[in-house]
Protein backbone atom coordinates (compact mmCIF):
# COMPACT_ATOMS: atom_id res chain seq x y z
CA UNK A 1 0.00 0.00 0.00
CA UNK A 2 2.99 2.63 0.84
CA UNK A 3 4.13 1.70 -2.65
CA UNK A 4 0.90 2.33 -4.56
CA UNK A 5 1.15 5.69 -2.42
CA UNK A 6 4.43 6.58 -3.11
CA UNK A 7 3.58 5.82 -6.88
CA UNK A 8 0.41 7.92 -7.19
CA UNK A 9 2.29 11.19 -5.36
CA UNK A 10 5.15 10.49 -8.32
CA UNK A 11 2.56 10.61 -10.77
CA UNK A 12 1.03 13.39 -9.47
CA UNK A 13 3.88 15.68 -9.38
CA UNK A 14 4.58 14.73 -12.78
CA UNK A 15 1.02 15.83 -13.94
CA UNK A 16 1.60 18.93 -12.34
CA UNK A 17 4.22 19.90 -14.69
CA UNK A 18 1.94 18.85 -17.39
CA UNK A 19 -0.98 21.08 -16.22
CA UNK A 20 -2.87 18.22 -15.10
CA UNK A 21 -5.60 19.78 -12.47
CA UNK A 22 -5.25 17.45 -9.20
CA UNK A 23 -9.27 17.97 -8.74
CA UNK A 24 -11.47 20.78 -10.07
CA UNK A 25 -11.38 24.32 -8.73
CA UNK A 26 -8.60 23.59 -5.67
CA UNK A 27 -4.92 23.20 -6.08
CA UNK A 28 -3.25 19.90 -4.91
CA UNK A 29 -2.35 21.77 -1.54
CA UNK A 30 -5.65 23.12 -0.46
CA UNK A 31 -6.88 18.75 -1.16
CA UNK A 32 -3.62 18.03 0.77
CA UNK A 33 -4.57 21.03 3.28
CA UNK A 34 -7.89 19.12 3.99
CA UNK A 35 -6.55 15.61 4.86
CA UNK A 36 -4.51 17.40 7.72
CA UNK A 37 -1.31 17.05 5.45
CA UNK A 38 1.25 20.38 6.18
CA UNK A 39 2.71 22.26 3.12
CA UNK A 40 4.98 25.44 2.67
CA UNK A 41 4.33 27.87 0.05
CA UNK A 42 7.90 28.59 -1.41
CA UNK A 43 8.72 31.65 -3.62
CA UNK A 44 13.10 31.84 -4.92
CA UNK A 45 15.00 33.94 -6.69
CA UNK A 46 17.90 33.88 -8.85
CA UNK A 47 20.86 36.69 -8.95
CA UNK A 48 20.88 39.43 -6.76
CA UNK A 49 23.52 41.86 -8.36
CA UNK A 50 25.34 45.06 -7.31
CA UNK A 51 26.65 46.71 -10.29
CA UNK A 52 27.88 50.54 -10.27
CA UNK A 53 24.97 51.93 -11.52
CA UNK A 54 22.87 50.14 -8.61
CA UNK A 55 24.94 51.69 -6.59
CA UNK A 56 25.21 55.37 -8.07
CA UNK A 57 21.06 55.36 -7.94
CA UNK A 58 20.71 54.51 -4.59
CA UNK A 59 22.81 56.90 -3.32
CA UNK A 60 21.93 59.66 -1.11
CA UNK A 61 23.37 63.07 -0.55
CA UNK A 62 24.43 62.37 3.08
CA UNK A 63 26.32 59.82 2.07
CA UNK A 64 23.78 56.53 2.30
CA UNK A 65 22.35 54.26 -0.03
CA UNK A 66 18.35 53.27 -0.13
CA UNK A 67 17.89 50.44 -2.37
CA UNK A 68 14.20 50.42 -2.11
CA UNK A 69 12.86 52.15 -5.36
CA UNK A 70 14.45 49.85 -7.18
CA UNK A 71 12.32 47.19 -5.27
CA UNK A 72 9.05 48.62 -5.25
CA UNK A 73 7.37 47.38 -7.93
CA UNK A 74 8.10 43.44 -7.13
CA UNK A 75 8.16 43.76 -3.64
CA UNK A 76 5.16 42.22 -3.20
CA UNK A 77 5.50 39.38 -4.95
CA UNK A 78 8.70 38.41 -3.56
CA UNK A 79 7.04 38.41 0.00
CA UNK A 80 4.18 36.16 -1.34
CA UNK A 81 4.83 33.24 0.15
CA UNK A 82 5.63 31.68 3.30
CA UNK A 83 9.04 31.42 2.77
CA UNK A 84 11.57 33.03 0.03
CA UNK A 85 14.54 32.34 -1.03
CA UNK A 86 17.72 34.58 -3.27
CA UNK A 87 20.97 34.38 -4.50
CA UNK A 88 22.69 37.68 -2.80
CA UNK A 89 25.83 38.11 -5.22
CA UNK A 90 27.83 40.41 -3.86
CA UNK A 91 29.72 41.02 -0.53
CA UNK A 92 28.23 43.51 1.65
CA UNK A 93 29.85 45.74 4.31
CA UNK A 94 32.40 48.00 4.12
CA UNK A 95 36.00 46.30 3.30
CA UNK A 96 39.32 48.75 4.61
CA UNK A 97 38.86 51.77 2.83
CA UNK A 98 37.94 50.70 -0.54
CA UNK A 99 34.81 52.37 -2.09
CA UNK A 100 31.73 50.25 -2.81
CA UNK A 101 32.02 48.51 -6.20
CA UNK A 102 30.38 46.58 -8.94
CA UNK A 103 32.09 44.57 -11.78
CA UNK A 104 34.20 43.11 -11.45
CA UNK A 105 34.28 42.60 -7.52
CA UNK A 106 31.06 43.29 -6.01
CA UNK A 107 30.76 45.08 -2.59
CA UNK A 108 27.50 46.81 -1.69
CA UNK A 109 26.30 48.80 1.72
CA UNK A 110 24.50 47.09 4.60
CA UNK A 111 21.83 48.96 4.17
CA UNK A 112 21.22 46.52 0.58
CA UNK A 113 19.99 43.93 3.31
CA UNK A 114 17.41 46.71 4.66
CA UNK A 115 15.70 46.61 0.75
CA UNK A 116 15.74 42.77 0.30
CA UNK A 117 14.52 42.16 4.40
CA UNK A 118 11.72 44.69 3.51
CA UNK A 119 10.96 43.22 0.26
CA UNK A 120 9.96 39.88 1.97
CA UNK A 121 13.61 37.36 1.35
CA UNK A 122 13.73 35.28 4.06
CA UNK A 123 16.78 33.07 3.16
CA UNK A 124 20.29 34.20 1.30
CA UNK A 125 22.52 31.49 -0.72
CA UNK A 126 25.85 33.09 -0.10
CA UNK A 127 28.10 30.02 -2.38
CA UNK A 128 28.27 31.89 -5.37
CA UNK A 129 31.22 33.21 -7.36
CA UNK A 130 31.46 36.43 -6.00
CA UNK A 131 31.22 36.40 -2.21
CA UNK A 132 35.32 36.36 -2.23
CA UNK A 133 35.58 39.41 -4.04
CA UNK A 134 36.94 41.48 -0.37
CA UNK A 135 38.62 38.25 0.12
CA UNK A 136 38.23 35.64 3.13
CA UNK A 137 37.62 38.97 5.63
CA UNK A 138 35.08 40.24 3.39
CA UNK A 139 33.12 37.11 3.25
CA UNK A 140 33.40 37.00 7.08
CA UNK A 141 32.04 40.77 7.07
CA UNK A 142 28.67 39.94 4.77
CA UNK A 143 28.03 36.95 6.73
CA UNK A 144 28.04 39.13 9.69
CA UNK A 145 26.04 41.70 8.46
CA UNK A 146 23.86 38.61 7.05
CA UNK A 147 23.26 37.73 10.46
CA UNK A 148 22.32 40.80 11.79
CA UNK A 149 19.65 41.55 9.50
CA UNK A 150 18.03 38.31 10.57
CA UNK A 151 18.31 36.33 7.36
CA UNK A 152 18.37 32.64 7.16
CA UNK A 153 21.37 31.60 5.57
CA UNK A 154 23.75 29.00 4.20
CA UNK A 155 27.15 28.86 1.93
CA UNK A 156 29.64 30.86 3.50
CA UNK A 157 31.41 29.98 7.00
CA UNK A 158 33.23 31.98 9.94
CA UNK A 159 34.24 28.74 11.71
CA UNK A 160 34.67 25.25 11.26
CA UNK A 161 31.68 25.03 13.52
CA UNK A 162 29.77 26.67 11.71
CA UNK A 163 30.34 24.65 8.27
CA UNK A 164 29.13 21.72 10.43
CA UNK A 165 26.25 22.97 11.67
CA UNK A 166 23.20 21.83 9.47
CA UNK A 167 21.01 24.66 8.03
CA UNK A 168 17.89 23.30 9.56
CA UNK A 169 14.47 26.14 9.22
CA UNK A 170 11.57 25.76 10.59
CA UNK A 171 8.92 26.93 8.17
CA UNK A 172 5.07 26.59 9.40
CA UNK A 173 6.13 23.31 11.13
CA UNK A 174 7.86 22.06 8.61
CA UNK A 175 11.62 21.46 9.11
CA UNK A 176 13.43 22.48 6.09
CA UNK A 177 16.99 21.35 5.18
CA UNK A 178 19.59 23.61 2.65
CA UNK A 179 22.64 22.79 0.87
CA UNK A 180 24.09 25.91 -0.84
CA UNK A 181 27.43 25.16 -2.96
CA UNK A 182 29.60 27.14 -5.68
CA UNK A 183 31.26 25.77 -8.35
CA UNK A 184 34.48 28.31 -8.08
CA UNK A 185 34.78 31.32 -6.83
CA UNK A 186 37.00 33.42 -9.67
CA UNK A 187 40.20 32.04 -8.42
CA UNK A 188 39.86 34.43 -5.27
CA UNK A 189 40.82 31.58 -3.11
CA UNK A 190 44.08 31.76 -4.12
CA UNK A 191 44.72 35.22 -2.94
CA UNK A 192 42.76 34.45 0.30
CA UNK A 193 43.63 32.42 3.70
CA UNK A 194 43.93 28.67 3.42
CA UNK A 195 40.69 28.45 5.77
CA UNK A 196 38.64 29.93 3.24
CA UNK A 197 39.07 26.23 1.10
CA UNK A 198 39.17 24.54 4.30
CA UNK A 199 35.95 25.79 5.83
CA UNK A 200 35.10 29.08 4.54
CA UNK A 201 33.19 28.60 1.03
CA UNK A 202 31.26 25.21 0.50
CA UNK A 203 32.09 24.06 -2.98
CA UNK A 204 30.48 21.49 -5.38
CA UNK A 205 33.82 19.66 -5.82
CA UNK A 206 34.77 19.22 -2.30
CA UNK A 207 30.94 18.13 -1.39
CA UNK A 208 29.83 14.79 -0.12
CA UNK A 209 25.96 15.23 -1.18
CA UNK A 210 24.65 11.90 1.23
CA UNK A 211 26.95 13.17 3.89
CA UNK A 212 25.66 16.34 3.78
CA UNK A 213 21.82 15.36 3.24
CA UNK A 214 22.12 12.31 6.34
CA UNK A 215 23.80 15.18 8.84
CA UNK A 216 20.57 17.21 7.72
CA UNK A 217 18.30 14.78 8.39
CA UNK A 218 19.97 13.75 11.53
CA UNK A 219 19.33 17.33 12.51
CA UNK A 220 15.71 16.98 11.72
CA UNK A 221 15.25 18.10 8.38
CA UNK A 222 12.17 17.26 6.83
CA UNK A 223 12.69 18.07 3.39
CA UNK A 224 15.67 19.20 1.68
CA UNK A 225 16.49 22.51 -0.91
CA UNK A 226 20.22 22.55 -2.34
CA UNK A 227 21.10 25.55 -3.92
CA UNK A 228 24.14 24.90 -6.38
CA UNK A 229 26.01 27.70 -8.07
CA UNK A 230 26.96 26.25 -11.33
CA UNK A 231 27.10 26.04 -15.03
CA UNK A 232 28.17 28.17 -17.96
CA UNK A 233 27.33 32.18 -17.91
CA UNK A 234 24.59 32.79 -20.59
CA UNK A 235 23.94 29.36 -21.66
CA UNK A 236 20.10 28.84 -21.67
CA UNK A 237 20.19 24.78 -21.55
CA UNK A 238 22.20 23.18 -18.98
CA UNK A 239 25.31 21.45 -19.60
CA UNK A 240 26.24 17.93 -18.45
CA UNK A 241 27.74 18.36 -15.58
CA UNK A 242 24.91 20.41 -14.51
CA UNK A 243 22.38 17.37 -15.32
CA UNK A 244 24.57 14.64 -13.53
CA UNK A 245 25.26 16.74 -10.41
CA UNK A 246 21.40 17.36 -10.53
CA UNK A 247 20.93 13.95 -10.84
CA UNK A 248 23.17 13.03 -7.88
CA UNK A 249 21.56 15.82 -5.92
CA UNK A 250 17.67 14.14 -5.72
CA UNK A 251 19.89 10.48 -5.80
CA UNK A 252 20.99 11.78 -2.14
CA UNK A 253 18.03 12.49 -0.78
CA UNK A 254 17.44 16.55 -1.91
CA UNK A 255 14.21 17.54 -3.01
CA UNK A 256 14.55 20.69 -4.96
CA UNK A 257 17.39 22.31 -6.59
CA UNK A 258 17.32 25.95 -7.24
CA UNK A 259 20.56 26.74 -9.61
CA UNK A 260 22.02 30.10 -10.39
CA UNK A 261 25.00 31.77 -12.01
CA UNK A 262 24.68 31.45 -15.90
CA UNK A 263 22.70 35.16 -15.89
CA UNK A 264 19.85 33.59 -17.70
CA UNK A 265 16.70 31.11 -17.15
CA UNK A 266 17.52 27.96 -17.75
CA UNK A 267 14.49 24.88 -18.44
CA UNK A 268 12.45 23.56 -15.25
CA UNK A 269 12.13 19.75 -15.03
CA UNK A 270 11.40 16.85 -12.36
CA UNK A 271 14.07 14.58 -12.27
CA UNK A 272 13.67 10.89 -11.39
CA UNK A 273 15.99 8.70 -10.32
CA UNK A 274 17.08 5.69 -7.65
CA UNK A 275 19.00 6.33 -4.39
CA UNK A 276 21.48 3.85 -2.78
CA UNK A 277 18.94 1.52 -1.88
CA UNK A 278 17.42 1.33 -5.11
CA UNK A 279 14.25 3.30 -4.12
CA UNK A 280 12.87 5.76 -6.55
CA UNK A 281 13.15 9.27 -5.78
CA UNK A 282 11.74 12.77 -7.86
CA UNK A 283 12.97 16.31 -7.07
CA UNK A 284 12.14 18.96 -9.16
CA UNK A 285 15.39 20.93 -10.92
CA UNK A 286 15.15 24.59 -11.62
CA UNK A 287 18.85 24.79 -13.60
CA UNK A 288 19.23 28.81 -13.72
CA UNK A 289 16.45 31.03 -12.42
CA UNK A 290 18.22 34.51 -14.02
CA UNK A 291 19.11 37.54 -12.80
CA UNK A 292 16.22 39.22 -10.52
CA UNK A 293 18.15 42.52 -10.56
CA UNK A 294 21.21 43.74 -12.51
CA UNK A 295 22.39 46.09 -14.86
CA UNK A 296 22.83 43.27 -17.44
CA UNK A 297 21.39 44.82 -20.65
CA UNK A 298 22.20 41.71 -23.08
CA UNK A 299 19.49 39.22 -24.70
CA UNK A 300 17.84 36.96 -22.24
CA UNK A 301 19.94 38.86 -19.00
CA UNK A 302 18.00 41.58 -18.71
CA UNK A 303 15.22 38.82 -16.97
CA UNK A 304 14.39 36.34 -14.76
CA UNK A 305 11.89 34.08 -12.60
CA UNK A 306 10.48 33.93 -9.61
CA UNK A 307 10.11 29.88 -9.12
CA UNK A 308 6.55 29.57 -7.05
CA UNK A 309 5.90 25.78 -5.57
CA UNK A 310 4.75 24.68 -2.70
CA UNK A 311 6.49 21.86 -0.44
CA UNK A 312 3.42 19.37 0.33
CA UNK A 313 3.52 16.37 2.52
CA UNK A 314 2.33 13.37 1.32
CA UNK A 315 0.43 10.64 2.79
CA UNK A 316 3.05 7.76 3.19
CA UNK A 317 5.53 10.49 4.73
CA UNK A 318 8.13 12.94 2.70
CA UNK A 319 7.26 15.81 0.65
CA UNK A 320 6.95 16.53 -2.56
CA UNK A 321 7.40 20.09 -4.60
CA UNK A 322 4.10 20.68 -6.66
CA UNK A 323 1.86 23.31 -8.11
CA UNK A 324 4.92 24.87 -10.10
CA UNK A 325 4.49 28.49 -11.31
CA UNK A 326 6.57 30.92 -12.31
CA UNK A 327 6.36 34.99 -12.03
CA UNK A 328 8.31 36.10 -15.22
CA UNK A 329 10.52 39.15 -14.18
CA UNK A 330 11.85 42.18 -16.66
CA UNK A 331 14.18 44.84 -15.52
CA UNK A 332 13.39 47.94 -16.60
CA UNK A 333 16.33 49.93 -17.35
CA UNK A 334 16.64 53.62 -17.92
CA UNK A 335 18.98 56.27 -17.45
CA UNK A 336 18.14 57.22 -13.60
CA UNK A 337 16.84 54.26 -12.92
CA UNK A 338 16.06 50.56 -12.78
CA UNK A 339 13.69 48.39 -11.75
CA UNK A 340 12.84 44.68 -11.18
CA UNK A 341 8.76 43.88 -12.49
CA UNK A 342 6.61 41.01 -13.37
CA UNK A 343 6.36 41.33 -17.26
CA UNK A 344 2.94 40.10 -17.02
CA UNK A 345 1.23 42.26 -14.65
CA UNK A 346 2.46 45.28 -16.96
CA UNK A 347 2.11 43.20 -20.36
CA UNK A 348 -1.19 45.34 -21.49
CA UNK A 349 -0.72 48.20 -18.88
CA UNK A 350 2.90 48.82 -18.64
CA UNK A 351 4.41 51.36 -15.88
CA UNK A 352 4.13 54.90 -16.51
CA UNK A 353 6.87 56.07 -18.05
CA UNK A 354 7.92 53.70 -19.94
CA UNK A 355 9.18 53.78 -23.08
CA UNK A 356 7.63 52.15 -26.63
CA UNK A 357 11.41 50.79 -26.70
CA UNK A 358 11.41 49.09 -23.38
CA UNK A 359 7.47 47.69 -23.86
CA UNK A 360 8.84 45.88 -26.77
CA UNK A 361 11.56 44.28 -24.67
CA UNK A 362 9.77 43.53 -22.31
CA UNK A 363 7.25 42.05 -24.32
CA UNK A 364 9.53 40.13 -26.12
CA UNK A 365 11.69 38.77 -23.05
CA UNK A 366 7.86 37.80 -21.48
CA UNK A 367 7.83 35.84 -25.18
CA UNK A 368 11.62 34.36 -24.70
CA UNK A 369 10.51 33.12 -21.25
CA UNK A 370 7.28 31.24 -22.46
CA UNK A 371 9.30 29.49 -25.72
CA UNK A 372 12.67 28.36 -23.13
CA UNK A 373 10.20 27.16 -20.25
CA UNK A 374 7.94 24.71 -19.88
CA UNK A 375 4.43 25.57 -22.09
CA UNK A 376 2.20 23.88 -19.25
CA UNK A 377 3.97 25.50 -16.64
CA UNK A 378 1.32 28.52 -15.38
CA UNK A 379 2.98 31.78 -15.71
CA UNK A 380 1.55 34.20 -12.77
CA UNK A 381 0.41 37.39 -12.74
CA UNK A 382 2.48 38.69 -9.97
Amino acid sequence: MRLFHRLAALLLAMALLTGIAAAEGYTTAEIGAAKGLRSVHIRAVGDLMMHEKQLEIAAEDDGSYDFHEQYALIANSLADADYTIANLETTVGKYKDKAYSGYPRFNAPESLLDTIKDAGVDFLTLANNHMLDRFGEGMVTTVNWVDQYGFDHGGANRTKKEKNTPVVVNVKGVKIGFLCYTQQTNDMEEKCSPKVVQYGINYIKQADFRKDVAALKKAGAEVIIALPHWGKEYQREPGSTAKSTAKKLVAAGVDVVLGSHPHVVQPIEYIKTTDSGGNERIGLVAYSLGNFISNMTERYTDSGIILDFTLQEQEDGGFLAIDVGVVPLYVWNRDDMLQTLSSTRYDLQPPEGMSAEARRRMKASLLELRELLDQRIPFLLE
